[in-house]
């Protein structure tokens, strides 16, 4: 018995500290962002502000400059964090749920090929798609960088979905056959409705590397009109200096919209992360 409650509370101890860990930065980002300059810049830190200022979140929403728009930037986040997630989800259903159901010819090198895509580095594909942008009259607008966030995302979205088909049993749609019900039917009455969990992880997933992502958004996005949140931030990094203040209330901007969501989904979120793992 004691020996018992002893692992129990290492368990606890060493989740606090994971827990800790990984929360830290996160606190001290909130903890900067209401900070002032000379605050930031003292030599022996703070935990809590002293002195505790709103500047830097109203710089954001009132400043409006030819180098610097909040509200444009983050408009241009959400446009194209929203098309990623619906185009993405889109192809990866229909395509998750052909592999799943579907026996043809090269199934299984189709599957590990759409797999081994996300071994691939982006950068190793920045070249490339850059001419093919270039080419097609897509630099610096906001469909061709969802173009090329949907590359990266379908791949992964479809193995995703790929499991969560694969774990509900087809008898469900052959009964729902024998009743009279064609393909589309059984698909969208039957199939769909069940895999919930799985279309808002998936979903999340895709919305969240449309948010989140730099590297494309930076080289491909040459006007400042253009940017989106992650590059638009960043720029507040400057070679000399650096407005600590304003870019820590970017950051802690740009990331609740991602926590709210975890927050209103987790319950179907929790059950996706777990439904395409066995296969019934």
């Amino acid at each position: 018995m004691k020996t018992k409650k002893g692992g129990k509370a290492v368990t606890i101890i060493l989740v606090i500290i994971v827990c800790i860990f990984a929360l830290f930065p996160f606190i001290w980002m909130i903890s900067t962002s209401f900070k002032t300059n000379s605050e930031i810049y003292t030599a022996a830190p703070t935990f809590v502000p002293k002195h505790p200022t709103m500047d830097g979140y109203t710089s954001m929403f009132t400043t409006e400059t030819a180098t610097f728009n909040f509200k444009q930037w983050a408009a241009n986040s959400i446009f194209v964090a929203f098309l990623t997630t619906i185009f993405s989800m889109i192809i990866a259903v229909l395509g998750g749920y052909g592999i799943s159901r579907y026996r043809f010819k090269g199934r299984g090198a189709l599957s590990y090929i759409v797999l081994t895509t996300q071994v691939l580095p982006g950068s190793l594909l920045m070249i490339p798609l850059y001419i093919i942008m270039s080419n097609l009259g897509l630099l610096n607008t906001k469909i061709g960088l969802m173009l090329a966030y949907v590359t990266f995302t379908v791949p992964f979205c479809t193995w995703m979905m790929k499991g969560f088909f694969d774990s509900i049993p087809i008898s469900l749609e052959e009964a729902a056959r024998v009743d009279g019900a064609g393909t589309f039917r059984c698909f969208f009455t039957v199939t769909l409705p069940l895999t919930v969990p799985g279309l808002v992880s998936t979903g999340l997933f895709a919305f969240i590397n449309g948010w989140n992502e730099y590297l494309f958004a930076s080289s491909f996005m040459q006007s400042y009109d253009n940017w989106t949140l992650p590059v638009g931030i960043a720029s507040f990094k400057g070679q000399y200096a650096t407005d600590w203040g304003t870019l820590m209330a970017g950051s802690v901007l740009i990331t609740i919209p991602v926590v709210i969501l975890f927050l209103c989904l987790q319950k179907h979120l929790v059950g996706g992360m777990t439904a395409g793992a066995v296969k019934q």
